[in-house]
């Protein structure tokens, strides 16, 4: 199991009573959650003007309800081929505007040189810009986990952005250790 960072400690130990280990965490905006050797912890915490909210959900592993855990992780290749393209353009563009610009051949005004040479130089480096945003492709998509639970109780799903796979994994490996046949 990883390590939980100070700060999530801090949040969640009230909450923690002695004994019980906390394996794993992840804290977003106004949500934490954590694994610890008996339970999830899902804790939402908002703050503003004068008000302060937090809510607290535990869900045990350890008890004859639970009847198993189902992790999910969606992974797709996402290419911004579009993105690319335009990128391309602009890039294309501003090399031309800026041998325009730079040439002799029109024999313009030094003025009118300035203004293609620079508007090429701008072209490129928005071009630039539009591949750096884009990126290089990656993947998109997100990780659940669900705990199946039995006698009316009704089945908890948590999920997590891209790449958040401790937590997932963490709830998943609990169900299975404290469920295991003796």
């Amino acid at each position: 199991m990883g390590t939980v960072s100070e700060t999530e400690r801090d949040l969640l130990e009230p909450h923690v009573p002695s004994g019980e280990q906390l394996l794993e965490a992840y804290s977003g905006d106004v949500r934490t959650v954590a694994v610890t050797d008996r339970r999830v912890l899902d804790l939402r915490h908002r703050s503003g003007n004068r008000r302060e909210d937090t809510k607290l959900e535990s869900v045990l592993l350890n008890t004859d309800y639970v009847v198993g855990a189902d992790y999910n992780r969606n992974q797709s290749a996402d290419y911004p081929v579009l993105e690319w393209i335009l990128g391309a353009g602009l890039v294309l563009g501003g090399v031309i505007g800026m041998v325009l610009g730079m040439g002799d051949a029109y024999s313009q005004s030094p003025l009118l040189q300035v203004v293609i040479a620079s508007a090429g130089a701008l072209l490129i480096l928005l071009g630039v810009a539009v591949f750096a945003i884009a990126g290089f492709g990656g993947t998109s998509g997100g990780v659940a986990v669900t705990v199946y639970r039995a006698g009316g109780l009704d089945d908890r799903t948590w999920q997590f952005p891209k790449g958040e796979t401790a937590v997932a994994r963490a709830i998943s490996e609990q169900v299975a250790a404290l469920n295991a046949p003796l």
